[in-house]
């Protein structure tokens, strides 16, 4: 089913970044788009460019979430919405940012789903796109607790499809290398040094690069499911072959 077919798509993340251009982009193919984001202030903002239907909650709220999709009759639901943790070894991620993680990254996307896959599954129709990373599919230094939950949504993603088989709805997780998206200067606490350390001289993916995919496999005939893209820079690749010397060598 191409996406001029769809009536109404749900977005989470939307204040900023890929959420926001997605938002754009799917009010632009004349979609009905309810975005959905914890910062009130640059959700209202979109919601007066783009004319979408604004909700400023948190995904892992599951009373919040069904309260506010509670009759949506959602095509597209888009979970997007991500937290990140400084970097560093597992064992040194703090309980607030391990709530974080979880909340976000994995309550917000079954939240997400709670919310509009029964819907779906009555009507018979819908595509659910789950926005993974590289960081869940292979081993990046520097941030394993976010990783490991992207890791699941890569389990999820594709456990779905096996909850939803003979449905008709299409399960894609969109898997993006670096996107400049500003997501990774959380990471470090000197905000110029992060700048310099993920952005500056390096040839990133732009937020439009993953709304081109995802628009891609929205817009894929009924009868084809793309079921996992992985998106990198053309200058990024990922593995490596370190090794560490032996003791006293």
């Amino acid at each position: 089913m191409a996406i001029d077919a769809y009536r109404t798509a749900v977005v989470t993340g939307a204040n900023r970044g890929i959420g926001a251009a997605l938002v754009r982009a799917l009010r632009g193919r004349g979609l009905l788009v309810h975005a959905i984001a914890r910062t009130a202030e640059p959700l209202a903002a979109l919601a007066r460019d783009t004319g979408c239907v604004p909700h400023a909650l948190d995904v892992g709220d599951r009373a919040a979430m069904m309260a506010a999709l509670d009759g949506v009759e959602a095509d597209i639901l888009v979970n997007n919405a991500a937290a990140v943790a400084t970097g560093g070894p597992s064992y040194e991620t703090t309980v607030p940012q391990m709530e974080d993680l979880l909340r976000v990254n994995i309550a917000g996307v079954i939240n997400g789903l709670a919310a509009v896959v029964p819907g779906m599954k009555a009507r018979r129709r819908g595509h659910i796109v789950n926005l993974g990373s590289t960081a869940g599919l292979h081993v990046i230094p520097g941030m394993p607790a976010y990783g490991m939950t992207k890791a699941a949504i890569h389990n999820l993603s594709q456990t779905l499809r096996l909850d939803l088989h003979g449905c008709g709805i299409r399960v894609t997780e969109i898997v993006p290398g670096r996107v400049e998206t500003g997501i990774h200067l959380r990471l470090m606490a000197d905000q110029a040094a992060a700048r310099r350390a993920f952005y500056d001289d390096y040839a990133s993916l732009q937020p439009e690069d993953i709304v081109a995919a995802i628009l891609f496999v929205l817009d894929a005939p009924q009868r084809m499911d793309v079921t996992l893209m992985e998106v990198m820079p053309t200058d990024s690749i990922y593995g490596g072959a370190a090794f560490a010397k032996r003791a006293g060598a």
